[in-house]
């Protein structure tokens, strides 16, 4: 059995929604999505580990996936009262990021060195040590795919996953990236 049947078939333990293994020369990258974060719509740039600037530049990001040999796109889906949800949202993301520590733990069976990208950035601390200290959490911060400069969106639309699950639900996405 290759390595990926076998990740494959722990996978199926878990929550997760959809699931799509590709070529790491299929990530869409974009220059825009970073000019977003710089845009600090999310309150999380120059103040993470897992958001730029720290991360690098898109191209060093880019660099840095394209040198695995195979990628994971997932996702988890909730439901949620109405769209206007936010503990809902809150409720969804921190579950997802559950979800992706146990992917992370299956992947790092196989791939120590594998690379986990989440969403919207780490909020394991309280306030992250950026950028006076090393971060605390190391095998636990995962940067935002957004922030590598990712467009998952199109990506989901190239993969055939759902970008949206219906009306009143929040999707997430989380990427690993990894040797076989």
């Amino acid at each position: 059995m290759n390595k990926q049947a076998e990740i494959e078939k722990e996978l199926t333990q878990l929550p997760i929604l959809e699931y799509v293994f590709l070529e790491p020369s299929a990530i869409i990258f974009s220059k825009e999505v970073r000019d977003l974060c710089e845009g600090n719509g999310c309150g999380m740039y120059n103040t993470s580990w897992a958001c730029p600037p720290a991360v690098g530049s898109v191209e060093q990001c880019m660099q840095k996936c394209l040198a695995y040999d195979k990628a994971m796109l997932f996702t988890t889906a909730s439901e949620m009262a109405s769209s206007f949800d936010m503990e809902g949202w809150m409720r969804a993301r921190v579950e997802h990021e559950g979800v992706t520590d146990q992917v992370a733990d299956i992947f790092r069976q196989y791939d120590k060195n594998s690379l986990v990208l989440s969403t919207e950035g780490c909020t394991l601390c309280k306030k992250c040590t950026y950028p006076d200290a090393p971060c605390r959490f190391p095998e636990r911060m995962y940067p935002a795919t957004e922030s590598y400069g990712i467009m998952v969106m199109q990506m989901a639309s190239a993969l055939k996953i759902s970008y949206n699950n219906g009306a009143n639900t929040v999707t997430y996405f989380s990427m690993v990236l990894f040797n076989e």
